[in-house]
């Protein structure tokens, strides 16, 4: 059976230590000073080692002039209630540390350790590996009577205890958890407050593209249904297009051959009297035209000068006819009607 010891242990890695670095790495960055803006800085009202109040904004040795009201409240402590230890450690978790300055504490301590309170502030070193540790010591029992002495100034109240200096170091004991989980909370709902605004931000960025996206699937869906009530009248123009181009390849197609009651028509009004025409064949675009006439020469000279009649010739020999002045003749020519005047 799995103890509760290594319920979190995965081929060896505590999952749970993994999860604390994690939180304490963002807990760090906190401190930098591209995040420090996150972390809220309430106003504390401090009464400092000669008794004179003062208002800092948050855990700071700056007094600031502030018109607002104030709810929190520090004490910091006379030096000679204190004694101060300067550590270096490694690179260690936030348990870790609290352990080595605690064991520390209680080593250098000339307090019963049941009297005993201190506290420590860290700052990282130089060369980016070490910690540098400045802690503090200090009586319970000598706190108890130094805050009894500002009892008419505090009124009932229980503040924070601090230790002096450019970066006062607070004391366990005192309210300082308070303080923490507050600093948390704030600085909690500050970078919720942040990636609303970056959600916000990048919506109103979006929205254009959406309202674009949206007028293209709209345009595409108007089109489509245009597409569809218009395909009867397409189906109707393509066969329109299709009719109109075979009507177009017929009349090339005619264009070819002779109209033969054009050519009747001409042919009767051209042909003199003494024309006697025993047959008319039309073969493609070649018309053949037999019969008798008092001079078959001048008749073929008559139709090659006539304008549109081409390639006039006879096929076969002239003959008289017996008994008579007249002789037979065989004719034939083309007709290009595009030669032809109007």
């Amino acid at each position: 059976m799995t103890s509760a010891k290594n319920q979190y242990s995965l081929f060896g890695l505590d999952l749970a230590a993994v999860g604390r670095y994690y939180v304490e790495g963002w807990r760090e960055a906190a401190d930098w000073r591209v995040f420090r803006w996150l972390s809220p800085r309430r106003p504390v009202r401090v009464l400092d080692s000669t008794g004179q109040a003062s208002v800092r904004l948050g855990r700071s040795s700056e007094a600031v002039d502030f018109k607002g009201a104030v709810e929190a409240l520090a004490v910091e402590l006379p030096e000679d209630l204190v004694l101060r230890r300067a550590l270096v450690l490694p690179q260690l978790s936030d348990a870790d540390i609290e352990a080595a300055v605690g064991l520390d504490a209680r080593g250098a301590s000339p307090f019963p350790e049941a009297d005993l309170v201190w506290g420590f502030v860290r700052r990282t070193a130089a060369d980016g590996q070490s910690l540098k540790i400045e802690s503090v010591l200090s009586s319970r029992a000598l706190i108890g009577r130094h805050l009894e002495s500002l009892a008419s100034v505090l009124d009932g109240r229980s503040p924070e205890v601090w230790a002096g200096g450019a970066m006062p170091i607070p004391l366990r004991g005192f309210g300082e958890e308070g303080r923490r989980r507050g600093l948390g909370l704030g600085r909690a709902v500050n970078i919720l407050l942040v990636v609303v605004a970056v959600i916000l931000a990048a919506l109103v960025a979006l929205t254009p593209l959406l309202q674009l996206r949206l007028q293209v699937i709209d345009a595409i869906g108007q089109n489509e249904r245009l597409l569809k009530a218009a395909a009867p009248q397409a189906a109707l123009r393509a066969d329109l297009m299709r009719f109109n181009a075979n009507l177009e390849l017929i009349g090339k197609y005619v264009a070819q051959y002779p109209n033969a009651l054009l050519t009747l028509d001409e042919l009767s009004r051209l042909l003199p009297d003494d024309v006697l025409v025993n047959t008319l064949e039309f073969k493609g675009d070649v018309v053949r035209l037999s019969g008798q006439a008092a001079n078959a020469a001048k008749l073929l000279d008559l139709l090659a000068s006539q304008p549109g009649y081409v390639e006039v010739k006879a096929p076969s020999a002239t003959t008289r006819v017996q008994g008579s002045a007249k002789e037979y003749f065989t004719i034939e020519f083309k007709i290009r009607r595009g030669d032809k005047a109007p």
